[in-house]
């Protein structure tokens, strides 16, 4: 690489060229209402995922006031260092303690008010338990983990990962907009902010075709991928990458992959503009399960556990 791009460029295509920003929250809740009209199987999880955003969007808020109108960088630093992940001191990509353990409580205890009896109550014991537990949970997925931790761990640890992760997502995206990068994120295939893979591709109109982008799975972040490239293995040829498209959902689709037999939905926006990625990847949730029963792996999951 050179001194003065940290990215990797691919091709004559740069890694990082003008992409639309993160959807806002206010703009994610409302699609996900809007497709729940749409989409009567969905009803359920999208209108979950509608009032979880609009918990999300409270710590995101709130990270933001506090370092507003001030030295930004220097308030964010956490005092406690006993606290402290240890990737804020390896890679630049620190999980902040100190800013975000005050808020940890009242997210656990609103997901208590809005989600089924088992997260419920899971959700209720982590807003009750102490601070030193709550940085464990923390620090534990910040670290990867939960992701070392076999499918069938038992119901608790889905509820930890799901809860850590939904609090984390807004405290990322609120870290990448602060200008904070991780310096582990080398290959074109994660997301260069924060090292995370993608949740899902996304097609938008360039010229007379259409360009691909991939979402990170944390921070939201969105940046630019190859066409004909499979994220996993780097499969590049055309016979072994088959895209399925199901008549239900025909702006979001499969692009599975022959070869590692992992997959990840792409969703189309020349053919819905409307569509807001991480909402619309959620609510094709029909196309996670296909994709199971026919031996394909997704890349990352998302907060529905598909």
């Amino acid at each position: 690489m050179s001194g003065d791009n940290p990215f990797t460029v691919l091709g004559d295509q740069p890694l990082i060229p003008e992409l639309p920003p993160r959807p806002a929250f206010p703009q994610r809740i409302q699609r996900a209402y809007e497709l729940s009209e749409r989409y009567p199987g969905g009803v359920e999880l999208l209108r979950f995922y509608a009032r979880l955003a609009f918990s999300q969007q409270h710590v995101f808020d709130s990270l933001s006031i506090s370092t507003a109108g001030g030295d930004a960088s220097s308030s964010r630093k956490p005092k406690d260092r006993s606290f402290s992940s240890s990737l804020a001191d390896t890679d630049g990509w620190p999980l902040l303690l100190q800013s975000v353990l005050p808020l940890f409580p009242g997210f656990a205890g609103s997901l208590a008010g809005i989600s089924p009896a088992a997260m419920r109550d899971r959700a209720s014991d982590i807003a009750a338990s102490d601070e030193v537990a709550q940085a464990h949970l923390l620090t534990r997925f910040w670290n990867g983990d939960f992701a070392q931790e076999p499918a069938n761990s038992g119901d608790s640890s889905l509820a930890d990962r799901f809860i850590a992760v939904a609090f984390l997502q807004p405290y990322a995206e609120w870290l990448a907009q602060s200008g904070y990068s991780n310096s582990a994120a080398m290959g074109h295939a994660i997301c260069p902010i924060c090292a995370s893979e993608p949740i899902c591709a996304v097609l938008r109109d360039q010229d007379h075709g259409a360009r691909r982008s991939l979402v990170c799975s944390l921070c939201m972040y969105e940046w630019s991928f190859l066409r004909a490239v499979c994220p996993a293995c780097g499969e590049d040829r055309f016979d072994l990458l088959p895209v399925f498209t199901p008549q239900e959902t025909p702006h979001v689709r499969i692009d599975a992959c022959e070869t590692c037999h992992h997959y990840l939905k792409t969703v189309d926006m020349t053919k819905d503009g409307l569509a807001v990625p991480i909402v619309d990847e959620l609510a094709a949730v029909s196309l996670d399960l296909w994709a199971t029963n026919h031996g394909y792996r997704k890349l990352t999951p998302n907060l529905a556990g598909f």
